[in-house]
């Protein structure tokens, strides 16, 4: 879906880097908006600069009120003046729109709590423990240590710092055979736009964490 999303000086993005040896997401920041270019500040990594070279393919990548959104562009220049080395990327041709369903899924083992609900939405069992295989901001996968179907209602907890108390209604979609056994595609089906920009705020310092000590 093309969008009518502006960027704006200031605004945090995650700058993606699809292909090569830095290949990765990568947090950054406009800097400034000249008219014929985007001047947006050069990721570090441990302090050290990413050597994102010209020409490269990139997607800026920021997340809104309702949506997130997705710009194909590409790095046209360096700038080594100032307090703050700056990369120049070109005006986006290509701007999309993202449905919250599509939002990046991370592989993620945390704890979640959880309870099967019955067509009232009414608790079936006590609060149970078991861990995600994966998240994003529309969902999770995961282990259920019970039989279910397609369609069962659930209440969520999900284990994430400043979240662990608030209840998500969701609803199993999707049935995964996997090494460990069978797991779970929950999609979130009652949650407020707030916790979903928590959860996806949290996803993304979980990756920028895992990169930062070489697992991504």
């Amino acid at each position: 879906m093309k969008t009518d999303h502006e960027i704006e000086v200031n605004q945090k993005f995650e700058l993606i880097v699809v292909d090569g040896p830095y290949k990765g997401n990568y947090l950054s920041q406009v800097a400034d908006l000249p008219g014929d270019m985007i001047k947006v500040t050069v990721p570090l990594v441990h302090g050290e600069i990413i050597p994102l070279r010209v020409d490269l393919d990139v997607l800026m990548y920021f997340t809104g009120d309702q949506a997130a959104y997705s710009y194909k562009t590409k790095i046209i220049g360096r700038e080594e003046e100032g307090e703050v080395p700056l990369l120049h990327l070109a005006i986006p041709e290509d701007k999309y729109r993202i449905q919250r369903r599509e939002f990046f899924r991370l592989e993620v083992r945390e704890k979640v709590m959880y309870r099967l609900l019955d067509e009232k939405l009414e608790p079936m069992s006590v609060l149970k423990e078991s861990y995600t295989l994966d998240i994003s901001g529309g969902g999770v996968k995961m282990f259920i240590k019970e039989p279910v179907q397609k369609g069962t209602m659930m209440e969520l907890y999900l284990q994430i710092p400043g979240l662990e108390n608030i209840a998500i209604i969701s609803k199993i979609v999707n049935i995964f055979d996997v090494e460990a056994g069978l797991a779970f595609g929950i999609k979130f089906i009652e949650i407020d736009e707030y916790i979903q920009e928590e959860i996806i705020s949290w996803l993304f310092d979980y990756q920028r964490k895992l990169r930062q000590k070489g697992l991504l």
